[in-house]
């Protein structure tokens, strides 16, 4: 291969960022409050949740586990098909869970899930905050509601787009965002439905696609596009970008947003991954990993819990 001017000089450019974005993260930046121990040593693609008891949901192939604060199950739910299954939500006992297309209900004190509803369709869930829904959107654009009792396919909104890649709930429940990778116009885009009719009010297209998304307790709503995370306002037809950061997470990266509405965590995915901590209001890096850790999820106190193959960490 024959070197340019332009090339050679390019590549040095890349090189010195990857080193400078690596000696960025030399330090973990984290404070660790405590670490809880696991049972078993975990693999790649494992999951985490944590409930309002603090009870803590690891999902591995077949198999969601809750833990208590000292690491000890305290119930084991077996879950159909072979990949890592995640606890969506639970009310008076009754766990949603998503694994892989398959999306069931285990019952209060049942040691399986079952009913729920299967579809290669689907691409994203995201549940609603009141408790009445889970949002799929599929492949094409399109919105199922399953009903959060059953997992059961409740209703449909109309396929308005190429495959989803994200979807959200505003706080209230009053609307839905759905990111699209190609809209009708064949721009990247994201769309702001109607929760109650479905009705797409207005479409705000993006210079990038969303591939994440999380609505923040004050409305506003945070996006990752090729590792850089943005923060929108929806006000009236429009979706105003507010701040856009890229805090080296990695590109391939999601969202998990602090309940209080203070943080914004960005879990980067792949090679020379990280997970970073970001200011909800301002964009400010508040603290980073030098290591993305397997998942991460905010308890209902805000509090951040890290997924390591060998510990759940918990950090301020």
């Amino acid at each position: 291969m024959v070197w340019t001017g332009h090339a050679r000089a390019g590549a040095v450019m890349m090189m010195a960022a990857a080193v400078l974005a690596a000696c960025e993260r030399a330090e973990d930046t984290l404070g660790t409050v405590r670490r809880v121990p696991l049972p078993d040593s975990l693999a790649d693609g494992a999951t985490l949740a944590v409930d309002s008891a603090r009870h803590l949901w690891i999902g591995t192939p077949g198999r969601l586990m809750a833990l208590d604060s000292a690491g000890r199950s305290v119930r084991v739910v077996q879950t159909p098909g072979t990949g890592a299954p995640r606890l969506l939500g639970q009310s008076a006992g009754r766990l949603a869970i998503a694994a892989g297309e398959r999306v069931a209900v285990a019952a209060a004190g049942s040691a399986r899930a079952s009913g729920g509803w299967n579809s290669a369709a689907v691409r994203t869930l995201a549940a609603d905050p009141r408790g009445a829904w889970v949002f799929a959107a599929n492949r094409r654009g399109g919105v199922v509601g399953l009903d959060a009792a059953t997992l059961t396919p409740a209703w449909g909104w109309p396929e308005t787009g190429t495959q989803a890649l994200a979807v959200a709930v505003s706080p209230l429940g009053d609307r839905v965002y759905v990111s699209v990778d190609e809209g009708e116009d064949g721009k990247s885009q994201v769309q702001v439905r109607d929760a109650a009719s479905g009705r797409v009010l207005f479409r705000a297209e993006q210079a990038d696609a969303l591939r994440s998304l999380a609505a923040a307790p004050d409305g506003t709503l945070f996006g990752v596009a090729d590792g850089a995370v943005v923060r929108l306002r929806h006000e009236g037809q429009v979706l105003r970008r507010l701040w856009s950061v890229s805090p080296g997470a990695g590109d391939a990266a999601e969202l998990r947003m602090d309940p209080t509405g203070r943080r914004v965590a960005v879990l980067g995915r792949g090679s020379g991954a990280a997970l970073a901590v970001l200011d909800a209001g301002d964009g400010r890096v508040l603290g980073q990993t030098k290591t993305a850790p397997l998942d991460a999820a905010f308890g209902v106190d805000g509090r951040l819990y890290l997924l390591e193959r060998r510990a759940v960490r918990i950090v301020r």
